[in-house]
Order: structure tokens, then sequence, then C-alpha cells
């Protein structure tokens, strides 16, 4: 149970991440945005992963971080860039039903079976995940640039989805450090990006303060939902794990509706519902 707690709570935050992350997209540099945000993020997980207990950590599980930390890097900046052109209720869902597939084909294929009620529920919530996504495109985009959107959010999704993987491969008395080694292996692509275009951006207008302080803010979610999806990953199976954290589109879907007024679909929410189903289908097989 504290397994499919964490993973809700992880789901949660990952959405509220996005939807800063992809409102701060809309105004500056992806770069910018996924650059700062690795900073913020890298500190905040150094101080949980101290306060956090680690028996042993093993050179392995620091492999295992830094490999997520690549595919970290790419997968986010492809979701960034996809919420920052496409429509934020769309992009995050499709983005998480990609990411869902691998985890998922991955755990079944290992021999990882949950029991029949919680896979009955991990497809119901893939169901819920499409469904959430069926939004009619926004107004005035030309089809290329919805066709272009798609395309990153299904990218994106994948690199999240090794994410799930290798950080499910790290021992579980590694404490949170193996993030931490993701999080020093992405930092140190985005600041090499960054040397590499200091001349470009040294041409470009500063972002505004409060830029900067959504950047930081949807680094520490980033980083808080992560530890929390590797803590849940250790107390529960992968596929059920995986599927509960891909459900964060619920989130980011809600408070795009509340804050930015964006209209929900009587189909999206038949989703909502499905996902709430599948929860607790997912809850009462364990």
């Amino acid at each position: 149970m504290l397994g499919v707690l964490l993973a809700l709570a992880a789901a949660a935050i990952y959405g509220a991440g996005d939807f800063v992350g992809g409102l701060a997209a809309r105004r500056a540099s992806v770069l910018f945005i996924v650059g700062v945000g690795q900073i913020a993020g890298l500190v905040t997980l150094v101080v949980l992963a101290a306060l956090l207990p680690a028996s042993g950590v093993l050179r392995p599980d620091l492999i295992w971080g830094a490999a997520s930390g690549i595919s970290t890097a790419i997968g986010i900046t492809l979701l960034y860039q996809a919420l920052a052109t496409g429509r934020m209720s769309v992009v995050a869902p499709v983005t998480a039903l990609s990411a869902l597939s691998l985890p998922v084909l991955f755990a079944y294929g290992s021999g990882d079976w949950p029991g029949w009620l919680p896979t009955a529920g991990i497809a119901l919530a893939a169901l819920a995940v499409a469904l959430i996504s069926r939004e009619a495109d926004r107004t005035g985009m030309a089809a290329g640039s919805a066709r272009r959107a798609l395309g990153l959010s299904i990218a994106a999704g994948l690199g999240i989805g090794v994410f799930y993987v290798t950080m499910k491969q790290t021992g579980d008395g590694s404490g949170l450090w193996p993030l931490v080694a993701a999080r020093i292996t992405s930092a140190a692509i985005f600041t090499g990006v960054a040397l590499a275009m200091v001349r470009r951006w040294r041409q470009a207008p500063m972002p505004a303060a409060a830029l900067w302080g959504w950047a930081v803010l949807s680094g520490a979610f980033d980083s808080a939902a992560n530890a929390l999806y590797l803590l849940s990953s250790r107390a529960a199976p992968l596929a059920i794990v995986a599927t509960l954290t891909s459900l964060y589109p619920a989130s980011t879907v809600l408070l795009a509706r509340l804050l930015l007024h964006e209209r929900l679909r009587p189909v999206q929410v038949v989703g909502l519902a499905v996902a709430v189903v599948a929860v607790v289908m997912i809850v009462y097989g364990r």
C-alpha cells in the first residue's frame, strides 16, 4: 500500500512540475527552463538524499543512475518543447501513455506478474490516459505543428520510460543517491549545451524574474517526484508503480482547467473517472 501511495503522490507532483515548466517554456527557451530546473533539482536531491539513510551505495547503482540521467535529459527537453508547441492537456497524456508502455512491457517480459486484477487495472489506466488525451487541436494550430507536438510527445515518453526501467535496477540500500548521479549527469549535459550556445544567448534578453522562479519550481517538483517514484518502485512491482505514476496528466489537466481555463471535453471527464476506477482495481488487487 505504501508503494501505491508514493506512486500517486509522485504522479501529482510530476503533473504540477510539467504544468509549471510548460508555462515557462512558452515564454522562454526550453533549454533555459530545463537547465535552471536541473540545477535546482540537483540541490533538492542532494538535500533529500542526505536526509534519507543509505546502507550501501554500489558502483552499479550510480551507473544505472547516470544512464537514467541521459534518458531524463532527452525526455524532459522533448516534453517541454512539446508542451510549448502543442496543447498542454493533450501533450501530457500522450507522453504518459508512451512512457507507460516501456516499463510495463519490461516488467511483464521479466516475469514481474502482479496478478489478474492489477493487470486489468493497468489496462484500464492506459485507456484512461488515452481518453484524457482526446482533445481538439488548439484553435489556429496548423496540422504540421500538431503532428510535430505529437511526435515530440511520443519521443519524450520513451525517454521517461527508460528512466522508469533503469531506476528500478538500483539497490534498495542506495537511498536516493542514484537520482543524484542521474541529475549530475543531466545537469552536465545541459551545462555543455549552454556553453556551446553562450554567444547566442548573450544577444537574447534576460528572462523575467518570474521565469527564473518557474524554472526553479519545475526542477524542484521534478526531483521530489523522482524521489517518490524511486521509493515507490522499491515497495511495489514496476508495472503497478509505473502505471500509477503515469497518471500524472490528470494533475496537469486539472491545473490547466483551473488556472488556464482550458476546457475539458466530456470524454476527458470520463477518462478521469476511468483513472479512478483503475487505481481502485490496482489497490484492491494488491
